[in-house]
């Protein structure tokens, strides 16, 4: 057997990134170990995916699967205080079957032309001069598949193996289903103790999931072994004030145990390979965006893949760009976690809570009220001391590029595009030799006066520009 790309693992990002490089022009067989549908955890997808769902065309067949969309929630965090959250329509999320869900990725990548083997377990692959071997155990037998590019999207078992480094301390999650049928739990609800924290939410089928991220080491306490796992999470939950109802009854399904742990691949793509969603990073669990986070790994490592195998690119700037990304990612999660576990109070001496609670940098004082912008119509602007260009790799149609980007400390990353119009020769001509409408008006040469308009304001608002002294 022999493809371009190989990809192993269909789950949410293997099955997104196959179906964007066959869309981009490449052969591509997408290798899963199950048998689909399969039960998976991992139900709770955050708003923020919406919009990546909307533009693939399945946020309507994700809706019509039966996803949820709970419109209030329950958090026990800072205090002891229950706290009842409303949900406005733009800030609702979505609780999935992952079954379904997963399927229906799956069935988007085969409808553009994803070659699928299913189910396949892959062994650990081998480089050759021309690429890749990799050791395929089959219904039918033992195969051997021959790959240009291979693509890890195995998840945590990470078929490709190396070295991760921990940006957190170890944590376990344990969980199970239950059926509610008319106790009263919340849609949906995080609740801190004193040992770790407790999340619960209705799924699509009727049933409740509740699960508790902890300490490994609570495990290894005397009697907590595997046949009293179910008596574990009943005892955390009987302690819990949103979820103890469910601690009267046994779980519908096997109480499972999780590594939970975050971490980062330092070198997570090189020539001919790559690694994908939990294959290449996994995130604290506190957020929620595990699924989101592997969508927008698979669209940025697509185009990374893209251009590393031709694409018309730079792969110097597709080796970066990824690199870089990622660890962006992965660093915002990290201190906006820590952030969130500094802020609970009534167990924050116990050993879980030290481990995790990162203060937030503190934020910059206000700036002085500055004139409106039309004040500045007739004086010479420029851009501010600390604002300069620099070479950044950015996504440039369907390739990765080396392109200028601006660069100052108010902006929490490069920016080198502003509503699709290149900053780089906007932002040159801001040498102090021009007032604010000849430099509206030079703009406006190349897009709409209206346009123009908007990218001083933005300038403006980041304090970027600047009146000559």
């Amino acid at each position: 057997m022999h493809t371009e790309v190989c990809v192993l693992g269909a789950g949410p990002s293997g099955a997104l990134c196959a179906r964007r490089l066959t869309e981009l022009g490449h052969r591509v067989l997408l290798v899963e170990r199950h048998p689909f549908p399969r039960p998976h955890v991992g139900e709770a997808l955050t708003p923020a995916v919406r919009p990546l769902l909307d533009s693939l065309g399945l946020l309507q067949a994700v809706r019509d699967a039966g996803s949820l969309a709970p419109t209030w929630s329950c958090v026990r965090w800072t205090d002891e205080r229950v706290r009842r959250v409303r949900l406005p329509a733009g800030t609702r999320g979505f609780t999935v079957c992952r079954a379904r869900f997963d399927q229906l990725l799956l069935d988007a990548a085969r409808s553009v032309g994803v070659a699928v083997l299913q189910p396949a377990r892959a062994h650990r692959p081998h480089r050759h001069a021309e690429g890749w071997e990799v050791p395929l155990t089959t219904p039918e037998g033992p195969r051997i598949l021959s790959a240009r590019f291979l693509v890890d999207a195995t998840g945590r078992a990470r078929v490709l193996g190396g070295r991760v480094t921990r940006t957190g301390p170890r944590t376990i999650a344990l969980y199970a289903a239950w059926r509610v049928g008319t106790r009263r739990v919340p849609p949906t609800c995080l609740e801190a103790g004193p040992h770790g924290w407790l999340w619960g939410t209705l799924l699509p089928g009727g049933e409740y999931r509740a699960m508790a991220f902890t300490d490994p080491e609570q495990l290894r306490r005397p009697r907590v072994h595997r046949s009293f796992r179910a008596d574990f999470l009943r005892g955390l939950l009987a302690g819990s004030e949103l979820l103890r109802e469910l601690a009267a009854d046994r779980p519908a399904s096997a109480v499972a145990v999780c590594d939970a742990t975050g971490y980062l691949d330092p070198d997570p793509v090189a020539e001919d390979r790559i690694s994908l969603g939990e294959a290449a990073f996994a995130i604290d669990p506190l957020s929620s965006s595990g699924v989101d986070k592997a969508l927008q790994s698979a669209m940025a490592g697509a185009v990374t893949v893209h251009t590393l195998l031709g694409g018309g690119g730079d792969r110097r700037a597709a080796l970066a760009y990824y690199r870089d990304s990622q660890r962006a990612s992965v660093e915002q999660h990290t201190r906006w976690a820590g952030g969130y576990y500094e802020e609970h109070l009534p167990y924050r001496d116990n050993a879980f809570w030290r481990r995790r609670a990162r203060p937030l940098p503190v934020p910059a004082p206000e700036p002085a009220p500055r004139p409106d912008l039309a004040a500045l119509m007739h004086r010479r602007v420029r851009l501010a001391p600390a604002g300069r260009l620099t070479s950044t790799p950015c996504v440039v149609g369907d390739q990765v590029a080396f392109r200028p980007a601006l660069v100052h400390p108010a902006l929490p990353r490069p920016v080198a595009y502003l509503g699709g119009h290149a900053l780089a020769p906007l932002v040159a001509s801001l040498h102090g030799g021009h007032t604010l409408a000849e430099t509206l008006r030079a703009w406006s040469r190349t897009m709409s006066a209206e346009q123009a308009l908007t990218v001083a304001r933005w300038l403006y608002g980041q304090g970027l520009l600047v009146p000559q002294p």
